[in-house]
């Protein structure tokens, strides 16, 4: 198993909340992030620490994918789209 593995998880409404598969590349993470936020679906990423092919911890690094994201659209002179949280997501907050 290797060292890391991302879960990007997504809001996808009236069908509810889904993961990617699990991947080992951040670029393909960042993939199913981008085009989330491009659908301005919530979502989140997940990067779990693996150790002798086990979880060893979760982090997670959706700020840092959110970043990544700015400082591409800033380089290209693009808009960036606003990334919301699932948590953010008014069906997800009246559920509390």
């Amino acid at each position: 198993m290797p060292p890391i593995l991302y879960i990007v998880v997504r809001d996808h409404g009236d069908l509810g909340i889904g993961c990617s598969d699990p991947t080992s590349c951040r670029d393909s993470a960042y993939d199913d992030f981008t085009c989330a936020a491009d659908n301005g679906d919530p979502v989140e990423v997940w990067q779990i620490a693996t150790a002798d092919g086990l979880p060893a911890g979760i982090t997670d690094v959706t700020d840092s994918f959110e970043r990544d994201l700015q400082d591409v659209c800033i380089a290209r002179d693009l808009d960036w789209p606003t990334v919301r949280r699932p948590e953010d997501n008014p069906p997800m907050l009246a559920a509390e």
